[in-house]
């Protein structure tokens, strides 16, 4: 990898997806969906309902973004089942229905708005309208999460963990409707008209005020979501630098919040080491050996290390402990 990165947190943190194929399979095995893909039972579970259809060549694309359109249509097809209507567009009936009920969409009467990408955050605002609220912005997602409609992507669920900037992706489209369903909501419900009182939502344990010491957990490429995975491993594994990460990351401590941390002093000959997200931002920060650092994590930060222009180490920790070691093939 050549030239400085700037904050790999923002790619590691990347997540989400769906839309309604007009064609249907009654097998739910598709070439491009393994039998380890994370959400592969999920998918099965939707094909199996008619929640969500394949393609004429036997691929399930579950990585593919979808539209607001899309989402609401399968949505409100889990639930209600077809909608018609009189109009040319395709998805006039469903947006007359999500209309009706006051959800938080912005493609009625608008299809450049239909046909936008749409991401984890209009999902949250759309989905909770449907179970009887009105919230917006992280207020939906800290809902979504305190009610398990919806999973964070760390070990402890938090609005930054729930990546609400991310688009949504096909198989993460059926993922929210399995939550629902197995959360035992049968249908869906009008959005009120008044916002609902945030003071009604519970605390999230990342948000009780002081979370602690925490551990660091190195998150492994199988236990890792489809766009995680592919972050983790980004670079060749390389020996000589290895050590030194090791060693740096024996002496990361994170509580409260606040991270504290040593510089060793065993960096590699001609190798520099650089420190991103210290400041709250991707700017990068030279560092050298000895140097001890404490600062506020925003979301996380991230030490690379580099010999001349190319990338040699990337280690991003997110301020949950969760660790992603870019150059650690295990």
């Amino acid at each position: 990898m050549k030239a400085k990165s700037k904050m790999y947190l923002k790619m590691i943190i990347g997540l989400t997806a769906l839309t309604v194929i007009a064609t249907s399979f009654a097998d739910s095995k598709f070439t491009d969906v393994p039998a380890n893909y994370w959400a592969q039972d999920t998918i099965s579970w939707g094909v199996e309902r008619n929640i969500i259809q394949g393609y004429q060549d036997n691929t399930f694309k579950p990585d593919q973004n979808v539209t607001e359109a899309e989402f609401i249509t399968m949505f409100i097809n889990a639930f209600e089942g077809v909608q018609e209507s009189a109009d040319t567009y395709w998805a006039s009936g469903y947006y007359e229905y999500a209309k009706s009920h006051n959800w938080a969409i912005k493609g009625y009467g608008n299809t450049k708005e239909a046909s936008t990408k749409i991401n984890r955050t209009r999902v949250a605002e759309i989905v909770t309208g449907a179970v009887g609220v009105n919230y917006s912005g992280d207020n939906a997602i800290r809902y979504m999460l305190t009610k398990g409609l919806a999973e964070g992507r760390g070990s402890t669920p938090s609005v930054t963990g729930y990546q609400g900037s991310s688009l949504l992706k096909r198989s993460e489209a059926v993922q929210f409707l399995k939550n629902l369903m197995d959360k035992g909501i049968t249908e869906v419900k009008e959005r009120p008209t008044a916002p609902s009182d945030p003071k009604e939502i519970s605390a999230l344990p990342a948000e009780n005020g002081s979370t602690g010491e925490v551990i660091l957990k190195e998150l492994k490429k199988k236990d890792a979501s489809p766009d995680v995975a592919r972050a983790i491993e980004f670079m060749p594994k390389d020996a000589v630098s290895e050590p030194f990460v090791k060693e740096f990351l024996k002496g990361v401590t994170i509580n409260n919040y606040k991270a504290s941390i040593s510089i060793p002093t065993s960096i590699p000959k001609g190798y520099t080491v650089y420190l991103a997200g210290t400041d709250g931002t991707t700017a990068n920060l030279t560092v050298t050996g000895g140097e001890k650092l404490s600062f506020t994590i925003k979301d996380g930060f991230t030490l690379f290390m580099f010999k001349g222009s190319t990338g040699k180490q990337s280690v991003t920790i997110m301020k949950n402990g969760d660790l992603f070691w870019g150059a650690k093939h295990s």
